[in-house]
């Protein structure tokens, strides 16, 4: 970031940006939102005054954007807790689930990010609301019922993974705050860990080769062919977001909002759009079909491949 005394540069403006939307996450990941945790908004009209996103309060955080197959419906894990769009709705309806463990029970929505495996089946990892009897870290939870109910797979009290990712019978997780990524190859009840220059940003796992990923840092853009046994700098762009929806197809979205598009895996790429705005969060159900979450809480949707977008869901005001 090229900063004097009152004035900054335009690349400047960006990392300084996405930089806050970073300390955003961390405060995301790190704290409770003490947010309403009632699950049914229909029955209980004082829910209705906690907004999925609080405009007014901290900076709004989506830890995670994914689809669920079961009904194609957009999920959103926040901040303030962990959101259901159904086909064709603009305004998110939040879902509160149970998670019961040997440890303690409680209720969980806020300060998840989520990976659908299948229709209604969903991995999850994140932390409880402050005051919960649940231990602080998740670890790695699963649901099979589109998040009304939790189960603990793995790392109770100890994992806390900031990035989900599948391919094939390969999960890869990122670990918050460390120069470390974990794979699985058992649904996530063990793991072995792989060390990354710094700690990741976001990464993303080519669906047809596990072996192939790519990630970003605050320093920049980053490839592995060998599962992160060994990596390979590729651009000086920090916080990049990646949705890699087919081994021929992997989106990013920069700081600032331009899309890009690279169809051998992260070695070349070419532009495609803009989101508009600055981003957080990026996934495609398809090749053709993307969305972002941006820094105020917007989610814009690209029915052709990031080249256009339009507004899915708006911010309360």
């Amino acid at each position: 970031m090229d900063a004097s005394r009152g004035t900054l540069t335009a690349r400047g403006v960006l990392v300084a940006v996405a930089m806050l939307a970073v300390a955003g996450v961390v405060a995301y990941l790190s704290l409770g939102s003490g947010g309403d945790t009632t699950a049914d908004r229909s029955s209980n009209p004082a829910t209705l005054r906690v907004p999925w996103i609080d405009p007014d309060g901290v900076i709004p955080i989506v830890g995670s954007l994914d689809v669920n197959p079961a009904d194609g419906s957009l999920w959103l894990a926040t901040n303030t807790g962990l959101w259901r769009v159904g086909p064709g709705a603009g305004r998110p309806e939040r879902v509160t689930g149970s998670l019961d463990t040997q440890y303690g029970s409680g209720e969980i929505s806020e300060q998840l990010v989520v990976r659908f495996r299948g229709p209604d089946r969903m991995l999850a990892s994140g932390h409880p609301p402050a005051a919960s009897a649940l231990p602080r870290a998740l670890g790695l939870i699963e649901s099979s019922d589109a998040g009304r109910t939790w189960s603990s797979i793995s790392q109770l009290g100890r994992g806390d993974f900031h990035a989900l990712q599948l391919s094939g019978r390969v999960m890869v997780a990122s670990v918050f705050g460390e120069a470390a990524v974990n794979v699985s190859r058992d649904g996530g009840r063990t793991f072995q860990t792989r060390v990354t220059p710094e700690p990741l940003v976001d990464l993303a796992v080519d669906p047809e080769d596990p072996a192939r990923w790519v990630a970003s840092t605050q320093s920049g853009l980053i490839v592995s062919g060998d599962e992160g046994r060994s990596w390979r700098e590729r651009e000086a762009v920090p916080n990049v977001r990646f949705s890699w929806p087919d081994g021929d197809h992997l989106f990013r979205v920069d700081p600032g909002g331009p899309v890009k598009l690279s169809v051998d895996g992260g070695t070349t790429w070419r532009d495609r759009g803009t989101t508009g705005g600055e981003p957080q969060a990026l996934f495609a159900d398809r090749r053709e079909h993307l969305y972002a979450a941006l820094i105020d809480g917007t989610v814009r949707e690209s029915r052709d491949g990031g080249a256009t977008w339009t507004s899915r869901v708006t911010p309360p005001r």
